[in-house]
């Protein structure tokens, strides 16, 4: 409640001296009256603001904004109570969630954009998604008036990113025209003009933090596995936040498995080696290696990016160079030299890929 007196404080002086020289002054009682039914009007003038907006109008609003998008109720669910009473206040609390209501909303203005369907992907399936627009992918004759050097595009041999990217959600390369249907039950086509493909993620990324390395005694001495039950394991991407809701995700955004290639970053001018990629390594990334005490390692024990060399361990072959670690994030492996080993144990912290949570 505001101040009572603050009607009688906007009159001239005169008139409050006048009237407080009187031992109950009419005035001033007559405008604190006035001030509770004018309290009374402000309050419903602000709730009457606030009954526009589905985050802060009352309970008996809901259904009536909801018939306005054309949100549809279950039909087993019944009939929408009487807004009047308290039990059919609570029957359209159930009918009409608030939550649902505000997330139609935002699906509405968002209508026809291609970040909606990574949305809806996501609230309805709780999978990440990456949606892709397939003309973009077509191969054509550009015209000179109308350039665009990133698209269509006949393939790179030597961009081997690209490469192994071919006919997955992060596909760069143009491809000739594919006249079938997208939803043909058999053989669907994917590139076409009108055709849009959403690719989701079933599996979502676990962190596993400060956990030991497991030493592979049987592969030797220098060998360890992320996993501490000593088998290969994928390492998985630590989605960051998208920027802003109109952003396409992309690799970082989404739980995917690790690549060798995405892990490594190309040699800078000047370095004699490929290293770890900083968008996938370090303490708060993807993966990061510890070993206290060891050669290379920082005085936290962390292992810096560029001593991490990304490479292929299938075989236990690699043999790092001393003050180096071999990792395959494809397998979950690292080796460290044969003449420099960890004699404080490794921790490592990294991510994995599991369809729900467990216990």
């Amino acid at each position: 409640m505001s101040n009572p007196d603050r009607l009688y404080q906007l009159l001239p002086a005169i008139y409050r001296q006048r009237d407080l020289e009187n031992p109950l002054p009419p005035l001033k009682q007559l405008l604190e009256v006035i001030a509770e039914q004018v309290d009374v009007v402000e309050a419903d003038i602000d709730q009457l603001y606030e009954n526009w907006f589905i985050e802060t109008c009352e309970d008996w609003v809901v259904p009536y904004i909801a018939d306005l998008i054309g949100y549809r109720v279950v039909t087993a669910a019944g009939l929408p109570g009487d807004a009047n009473t308290p039990q059919g206040q609570a029957r359209n609390r159930v009918l009409f969630p608030r939550r649902e209501i505000a997330n139609t909303i935002r699906y509405r203005r968002q209508k026809g954009t291609l970040a909606l369907l990574e949305l809806l992907a996501n609230d309805v399936a709780s999978w990440p998604a990456r949606a892709v627009e397939f003309y973009a992918l077509l191969g054509w004759t550009q015209h000179l008036n109308h350039l665009n050097l990133t698209r269509g595009r006949t393939v790179d041999l030597q961009d081997a990113e690209a490469l192994a990217h071919i006919d997955g959600p992060f596909d760069r390369v143009a491809h000739t025209v594919d006249v079938r249907n997208i939803d043909a039950p058999r053989d669907p086509g994917r590139y076409n003009l009108p055709h849009v493909g959403v690719f989701v993620w079933r599996l979502r990324p676990y962190s596993v933090t400060q956990t030991p390395a497991y030493c592979l005694e049987e592969a030797g001495p220098h060998c360890y596995t992320f996993s501490v039950l000593g088998n290969d394991t994928p390492l998985f991407t630590r989605p960051e936040p998208e920027p802003e809701p109109t952003h396409i995700a992309g690799p970082l955004n989404l739980p995917v498995p690790i690549s060798r290639l995405a892990f490594t970053q190309p040699a800078s001018v000047g370095a004699t080696r490929e290293q770890a990629s900083p968008q996938y390594y370090g303490v708060h990334r993807s993966v990061a290696i510890w070993a206290e005490g060891w050669a290379a390692a920082g005085e936290t024990g962390l292992i810096p990016s560029d001593r991490i060399i990304p490479t292929d361990l299938s075989g236990w072959y690699y043999r790092p160079l001393p003050g180096y670690v071999a990792v395959d994030p494809e397998r979950g492996r690292l080796v460290f030299p044969p003449s420099q080993l960890p004699k404080k144990g490794v921790r490592v912290n990294y991510h994995y890929g599991f369809s729900d949570d467990v216990g």
